[in-house]
């Protein structure tokens, strides 16, 4: 008996320190340095506002939010004398948002919006 509440008591400690999937989902706003800002207006649609920072550099704001879904996974619980029950995780909702200023680099107006790449992001 005293064997079995031992490797119970581990299974449980080790099995507590398990990485969730849902916590990886979340997309940093820095992972977008280095791709041009057309891929990201192609992609989010116009930014809320262009300005110009200073006479080298133009901030893009963007804010992004998405939701998804997560869980409805189905596992299955025995009872000898009735049978299997057939049941499903919880659903969660995971909401990324993606919010702040884009800075590209470009010394001239005239310089065409596939060409200006991101060179920093500042969150809000």
């Amino acid at each position: 008996m005293r064997t079995l509440f031992v490797t119970l008591a581990a299974a449980i400690s080790i099995g507590g320190c398990a990485p969730t999937t849902y916590e990886t989902l979340a997309l940093s706003c820095s992972d977008y340095i280095g791709k041009p800002i057309s891929a990201r207006i192609a992609a989010w649609g116009p930014p809320r506002t262009v300005y110009r920072i200073s006479p080298t550099q133009i901030g893009y704001i963007f804010e992004r939010r998405e939701t998804t879904f997560i869980g409805g996974e189905p596992y299955y619980t025995v009872n000898y004398l009735i049978g299997a029950d057939k049941h499903r995780t919880p659903i969660r909702k995971i909401t990324t948002v993606c919010s702040g200023i884009f800075v590209v680099s470009a010394p001239t107006d005239a310089m065409p919006v596939s060409e200006r790449i991101v060179a920093d992001v500042i969150s809000k």
